[in-house]
C-alpha cells in the first residue's frame, strides 16, 4: 500500500483528503505540530525531520 503524507492534517473528522487518495491504495500518514488533533507524526513543516527520507510517495496539504 502506497503512503501519503497529509501536512497540516488538523482534526481527523473533517475529511480532507482528494479524491485520487480515497480508492483504497493509499494510507494517511497525518503529520501535524497540533498535539490535540492526534496526528501520526508531531512537527513543524519547516522542521520534518520526524519522517524518514523516502518513507512516502506522496505529500498533500492544504490551507483548508
Amino acid at each position: 500500500m502506497k503512503k501519503v503524507l497529509h501536512v497540516g492534517c488538523g482534526q481527523k473528522s473533517i475529511p480532507q483528503m482528494p479524491v485520487g487518495f480515497q480508492d483504497g491504495a493509499w494510507t494517511e500518514v497525518r503529520f501535524d505540530i497540533n498535539e490535540s488533533v492526534s496526528p501520526d507524526i508531531i512537527g513543524t513543516i519547516t522542521d520534518m525531520v520526524a519522517v524518514e527520507d523516502a518513507s512516502v510517495d506522496a505529500l498533500f496539504s492544504s490551507p483548508t
